[in-house]
C-alpha cells in the first residue's frame, strides 16, 4: 500500500467514525495497519475507539506504539494522558498532558486535562493558571469554566468562583454540575435560597445526579427542613449504590 492511499483510507475511516460507524472506521483502519503496522496515524486512531469503549489500557498500549513510531504530536499524548488517569495513574497522566503541551504549546484541551489533575490533587493554585491558559485558548469550554470555579473555591475566593461558574453556564446552559457548583459555594456563602434553587435547576436537567440529590437533603436540614430531604438522601444513596455494582457481562 502507498503512503496516499493509507492517508485516503484513514480519511475515509475518520469520516465513518464522525458519523458513529465504528465498525466500518474500524475497517479502514485495520487496512491500512495490515500493510503498514507501525503507521502512527492508524494506531492513534485505534486507540481512540478503544478508549471511547473504555477499554483504556488497550488505548494506552496502542498510543505508545504511535509515540514510539513517530507520532510524536500533542493529541497522541494527550489520548495517552487521558487514558493513564482512567487507569489511575496521575502522576504519568501528567507527564503525558505535560508532553501534549511541549508539542503543542496551544492545545487547550491538554492544559485543562493537567489542570484537572492538579485540582484533584489539591494543587488548585497551579491549576488555576491551567484552566486559565485553557480558556484564553478556548474560551467557550464550559468544563474548564466549571473546574476553574471548584479551584477558586477552594482558594476560599467565592465570588470570582460564582462569575466563573456563570460563566460555564452562559458557555452551556444545560450543565447540571456547573449549577451543582455554584449552589455549593452559594450554600457556603449563606445564600440559601438561591442555592436550593440552583440544586433544583441540576435536578431537573439531571435527575439522576447522586451528589445534588446529597447536597439538597444536606441544604434542607440546614434549614430546619430535614423532612422534606429525607427522599433526596434515600435517592442519592439508591444511585450511589448503582455507581458501584459490577457492569453486567
Amino acid at each position: 500500500m502507498t503512503r496516499p492511499r493509507a492517508a485516503e483510507l484513514i480519511q475515509q475511516g475518520l469520516f465513518h467514525h464522525r458519523q458513529g460507524d465504528i465498525p466500518l472506521a474500524m475497517e479502514r483502519y485495520m487496512e491500512v495497519l495490515k500493510s503498514e503496522p507501525e503507521n502512527g496515524e492508524a494506531l492513534y486512531c485505534v486507540a481512540v475507539v478503544a478508549c471511547q469503549g473504555g477499554q483504556f489500557k488497550e488505548g494506552a498500549d496502542l498510543a505508545r506504539r504511535a509515540i514510539a513510531f513517530g507520532l510524536n504530536t500533542g493529541k497522541v499524548h494527550n489520548l495517552l494522558g487521558k487514558a493513564l488517569e482512567r487507569l489511575g495513574q496521575p502522576l504519568e497522566a501528567v507527564k503525558s498532558f505535560e508532553l501534549a503541551i511541549a508539542a503543542d504549546p496551544d492545545f487547550a484541551e491538554a492544559h485543562g486535562n493537567r489542570a484537572n489533575i492538579l485540582l484533584d490533587a489539591g494543587m488548585a493554585g497551579e491549576a488555576l493558571k491551567g484552566f486559565d491558559r485553557a480558556l484564553a485558548l478556548s474560551p467557550q469550554s464550559a468544563d474548564d469554566w466549571l473546574n476553574r470555579g471548584i479551584a477558586l473555591t477552594q482558594l476560599k475566593r467565592a465570588e470570582e468562583a460564582l462569575a466563573s461558574f456563570a460563566r460555564a453556564l452562559t458557555a452551556d446552559p444545560g450543565f447540571a454540575e456547573a449549577h451543582l457548583a455554584r449552589a455549593q459555594t452559594l450554600g457556603r456563602l449563606g445564600r440559601t435560597d438561591e442555592a436550593l434553587a440552583d440544586i433544583d435547576r441540576a435536578l431537573g436537567l439531571n435527575p439522576n445526579l447522586a451528589p445534588a440529590h446529597r447536597a439538597r437533603a444536606a441544604l434542607l436540614a440546614a434549614l430546619g427542613r430535614a423532612d422534606e430531604g429525607r427522599a433526596n438522601l434515600a435517592r442519592a444513596e439508591a444511585l450511589e449504590a448503582r455507581a458501584k455494582e459490577p457492569p453486567r457481562e
